[in-house]
């Protein structure tokens, strides 16, 4: 996330004077980047939201077909052994826990962000509490999306059980799962690198150049006593 458009409308004021920083040009533009920077953490949001939806259903789905008798109806399938039924329960707390910790998480940042702000340095304030939780949620991203990976990993060797596929099949599947999360977790790293951090850098040196700007007021008064 660039904030070249702050810094074109923090650089113009070194021609003003120190009582003339254009803070709402930059209030302006904080609030557009800002809501840039939503859309693409909602976005986010919204597909591991899908995601968690499908494979919850998945799991729902084959253990209700496994209770109402159907597996072992359909073609050479046959019905969930003891172990297999624990396995899917073991996947479905998986997802559960996943999607529920991300919409956990969001909610209370949403909580802490409830009251309303006016000020430019409010709400950069916010806007850096609302960075740092981006980076402290990705801090152990490996970690955070091995649950997924594992209930999928186990609804896949339960499918090809069933469906009599050799467990030998099962190997390249499980090899692809943790390719697959050692991917993902990079990209979201890379994320943080070359987004977030670059981010939070500029918001806290914009809030310092702020908060060693001058007071207007305190400046205007001075202006009075040296007449």
């Amino acid at each position: 996330m660039e904030f070249e458009d702050l810094q074109v409308i923090w650089n113009s004021q070194h021609d003003e004077p120190l009582y003339g920083v254009n803070e709402e040009g930059l209030h302006n533009t904080l609030r557009n980047k800002s809501k840039q920077f939503r859309r693409v953490i909602f976005w986010q949001h919204l597909q591991t939201f899908c995601g968690c939806t499908i494979a919850i259903t998945a799991i729902a789905g084959l253990l209700l077909l496994n209770a109402f008798g159907v597996l072992g109806n359909i073609g050479s399938s046959r019905a969930l052994y003891g172990w297999e039924l624990a396995a899917l329960l073991v996947a479905l707390i998986c997802w559960l826990q996943f999607g529920l910790s991300v919409y956990l998480g969001n909610r209370q940042q949403k909580n802490r962000e409830k009251h309303d702000t006016t000020s430019l340095r409010d709400d950069l304030d916010k806007e850096i509490n609302r960075t740092k939780y981006q980076i402290n949620t990705r801090a152990h991203i490996m970690l955070g999306f091995a649950p997924p990976y594992l209930g999928s990993s186990l609804w896949i060797i339960i499918v090809f059980g069933i469906s009599g596929i050799s467990y030998w099949a099962m190997l390249p599947v499980v090899l692809v799962m943790a390719t697959a999360l050692i991917i993902e977790s990079r990209c979201q790293q890379r994320f943080v690198e070359r987004e977030i951090v670059p981010r939070l850098r500029e918001l806290e040196t914009l809030r310092e150049k702020l908060t060693t700007a001058p007071n207007p007021e305190s400046v205007s008064q001075g202006g009075n006593n040296l007449q």
